[in-house]
């Protein structure tokens, strides 16, 4: 994101590298068009500035230096300076606040001063004798000190030969008043005992039809609307920042580092945050937050990552589990070393993207731009031909001053800088508040038009790891005296007698061969589960880390086992108290002539259909299975009703089996299952829904998904669940923080709601100016009126805007 450097210009091509400057003196669409404009100009460099974010992203393939990319933006008559992560990685001011703090003052000086020069101005039986003079006593320091903004916004272009929107105000603001004290002074509006009616219709008005109108109210009024406008406007940027700046903030300043001695000896130190280095040992008390990604390992505590995932819920972490930079520590202190620290933390990773996202230019915006462009030019045209046609038909110069003056202040389209980066700051950031990080503007556009959803299943639909399902017995725990224990009996006893069914199997139901009762039942479970957890202990496969945990959860108590061997990808044997014991596929068992019964004979529900069984034998008899798969994701029906409701179909795209994906498909409702699919075929199978005409979006968490992502974002999305791996969330134009679901259509719901605001935004901004500016033409808008009518535009279209802030 930053750059401080110049390129080596050695090879050929110079690698591109990312500039950004914050750019200061930027008031409209026009200011950003013209940076744009200059530094584009320079070779090898394209840049895309933001009106909202005040900022320029500047991409550079030259030679060009950050020093001539600054003096490219002086050129312009607009201040910039580079941004770099040392200068901005705890940086969360905003320039609209502090705007806003000078404008406040000025907003109610002149409100103060400009409300009697028009009270005054428009009650001709409150004009007291001298009253013109004292009005514009009053309006002078309005339309100078109060204007002062636009009046050096203007200047600062106008030395650089060029215009701005603030062009067009400070020429309103600028003839009114100079029209008026013409009239004053010279041109006998000045008389003692001279009144003036006012009137909304600039062709109505005049003294007497011969004396010069005074137009000091129009310059106060229309000063003093602009300025409340800009106040609101940069108030209400301030809000739309808000959660970026927050997203900035996430990270802890300061940490606490442990040096640990050889002898257990610790000693703590009170560093910067960003002092710290991988394979550094940091501790986190209660209340703080946690300074790097890291591993716990020490302590427990329930962590509130809401501000990273979007989860509500604290999380509990304990030694070997992962925390995130930016979280919190709730309750209790952990110990945790650092794995990730500064800019390669997962918060730093979301607010860059963030960052980059609202820097970037969506589609919708390049029309705004190019009109801006030219914008100014051709509405200072347009008022000089009004002032001369109105003059050349009327003969009158009052009605033709008025209409021209009305032209200048209606035109000035300011809403259309901000109808783009508003929107895109207030959605961008509300999505990332809620643990969907979108990457660019353009993807608001590709979500119009997805009407298909290609889900992954495993990590994605289900969860990222397996667990047992249901725990079998076929053979009840016989009751045996002392002197005929056997290997069931006492692995059976070895259990803890709390454990109930639900703590051994969570889908456990009755129906198990051969038990005689619901005692003998729950220890026949117990014991079958114990020995395959006896034998799997020592394996690292998913299958066997499934089994260990699940015994683990029921308290079971494991006795000791030997002399095992294993056959990769089949299964594993052990001696338990002198007996062999074997836990594996149906073909393992077979190997030793063990007689294993048809899975039907399981009486597995539905769910379970196509679940991984893993047969457990002693004695060379099989006395049960255990029934592992991964879980279903809660929320996994309810995100695909949400999804047609948005009028998208969801199509299941895995490597497993037939049977297991088509169980998954029936319990959430998806149709179409493409099942089998090998990882480098998953690519081709988007690429076929898309040559049918469908708009894809596909939802993948691994390394396997990266090609698929990819193909799937040429037409159309593609999403990553942000616990899956980087390849994959690199590779997808949304990551979704959240393990869950719900957030592929809360994804979607968010960027259309962006993208239809930026459409309203645009309509307020650009229409009003087209339907205004005829109006002014013919002399139906007095300049005061118009300038507050332009002034509601552009808070109108910021308002709008934060709309977003409860998108959900």
């Amino acid at each position: 994101m930053s750059a401080g450097t110049t390129p080596d210009t050695s090879n050929e091509t110079a690698t591109a590298r990312s500039v950004d400057l914050a750019v200061t003196g930027m008031t409209c669409a026009s200011c950003v068009a013209r940076v744009e404009k200059k530094l584009n100009k320079l070779p090898g460099v394209s840049a895309s500035v933001n009106l909202a974010t005040e900022s320029a992203h500047v991409t550079v393939t030259s030679d060009i230096t950050d020093d001539d990319l600054v003096n490219r933006v002086a050129a312009a008559g607009y201040g910039a300076t580079i941004k770099t992560p040392e200068s901005d990685e705890f940086d969360t001011s905003d320039p609209s606040e502090e705007r806003a703090a000078d404008l406040r003052p000025r907003f109610f000086v002149s409100l103060a001063l400009g409300l009697p020069v028009m009270v005054i101005s428009m009650v001709p039986a409150l004009q007291f004798t001298g009253w013109q003079w004292v009005i514009a006593a009053l309006a002078l320091p309005v339309v100078t000190w109060g204007a002062w903004p636009f009046h050096s916004a203007a200047a600062r272009a106008a030395r650089h030969l060029t215009s701005t929107m603030d062009t067009l105000v400070s020429l309103g603001i600028t003839a009114a008043t100079a029209w008026s004290l013409w009239a004053l002074l010279f041109g006998g509006a000045g008389e003692l005992g001279m009144t003036m009616d006012m009137s909304l219709l600039p062709r109505d008005a005049g003294h007497h039809g011969t004396m010069p109108e005074l137009y000091f109210e129009a310059g106060a009024m229309v000063t003093t609307f602009l300025l409340a406008g800009r106040w609101a406007e940069s108030r209400s940027r301030h809000r739309a920042t808000a959660a970026l700046r927050e997203l900035l903030s996430l990270g802890a300043k300061d940490a606490t580092r442990l040096t640990i001695a050889d002898d257990g000896t610790r000693s703590e130190a009170h560093v910067p945050a960003n002092q710290l280095r991988v394979g550094d040992i940091v501790l986190v008390r209660p209340g703080e937050k946690i300074p790097v990604d890291g591993r716990v390992i020490e302590g427990e505590c329930a962590v509130d990552a809401a501000m990273v995932t979007g989860e509500i819920e604290p999380v509990d972490v304990s030694a070997g589990d992962a925390v995130t930079a930016g979280t919190i520590a709730t309750s209790g202190a952990l110990v945790v070393e650092a794995e990730k620290v500064g800019g390669d933390t997962l918060v730093a990773h979301i607010a860059a993207m963030v960052t980059d996202a609202q820097a970037k230019k969506a589609p919708i915006q390049r029309l705004a731009d190019r009109i801006s462009a030219v914008f100014v030019p051709i509405v200072i045209g347009i008022s000089l031909l009004t002032f001369l046609l109105w003059w050349l038909i009327g003969g009158a110069l009052t009605p033709a001053f008025t209409a021209a003056v009305a032209v200048l202040v209606i035109a000035c389209p300011c809403a259309l800088g901000l109808a783009t980066p508003t929107a895109l700051l207030v959605g961008t950031g509300r999505a990332a508040r809620l643990g969907v990080v979108i990457k660019g503007p353009e993807i608001l556009e590709s979500t119009r038009t997805i009407d298909t959803l290609v889900w992954d299943k495993t990590g994605t639909l289900t969860e990222e790891t397996m667990a047992v399902r249901k725990v079998v017995a076929l053979e009840a725990a016989p009751i045996t005296t002392d002197d005929e224990q056997t290997t069931s009996t006492r692995a059976a006893a070895a259990a803890e007698p709390t454990a109930d069914t639900q703590a051994v199997a969570p889908d456990q139901t009755a129906g198990d061969a051969q038990a005689s009762g619901p005692e003998q039942q729950l220890l026949a479970r117990k014991s079958v589960l114990a020995l395959a957890a006896t034998v799997e202990a020592s394996s690292e496969h998913p299958i066997a880390r499934a089994i260990t945990a699940a015994a683990a959860e029921a308290s079971l108590r494991l006795p000791v086992a030997s002399d095992f061997t294993t056959s990769a990808g089949l299964g594993v044997s052990a001696t338990v108290d002198g007996e062999r014991i074997t836990v594996g596929k149906r073909d393992f068992l077979a190997q030793d002539g063990i007689d294993v019964p048809d899975v039907a004979a399981l009486d597995l529900p539905d769910e379970l259909t196509g679940a991984t069984i893993v047969w457990v034998a002693a004695a060379n008899r099989a006395i049960g299975a255990i029934a592992v798969a991964a879980p279903l994701r809660s929320t996994a029906r309810q995100a695909v009703d949400e999804l047609a409701a948005l009028g998208i179909d969801s199509v299941l795209l895995t490597g497993d089996a037939e049977e297991p994906a088509q169980a998954v498909a029936r319990q959430v409702g998806i149709d179409r299952v493409h099942a089998g699919v090998l990882p480098a075929d998953k690519r081709d199978v988007i690429a076929a829904l898309q040559e049918t005409g469908k708009f894809t979006a596909m939802v993948g968490d691994g390394v396997n998904d990266a090609a698929a992502l990819a193909q799937a974002g040429v037409k159309g999305l593609s999403m990553a669940m942000g616990s899956g791996t980087d390849v994959a969330i690199e590779a997808a134009d949304i990551t979704l923080m959240r393990s869950d679901p719900l957030a592929a259509p809360l994804a979607i719901r968010i960027a259309r709601a962006t993208l239809r605001i930026i459409k309203q935004n645009l309509f307020w901004a650009f229409f009003y100016n087209v339907l205004a500016i005829p109006l002014a033409v013919a002399g139906l808008l007095n300049p005061m009126i118009a300038g507050a009518a332009m002034a509601c535009s552009s808070v109108m279209v910021v308002l709008n805007s934060l709309r977003l802030r409860r998108a959900h």
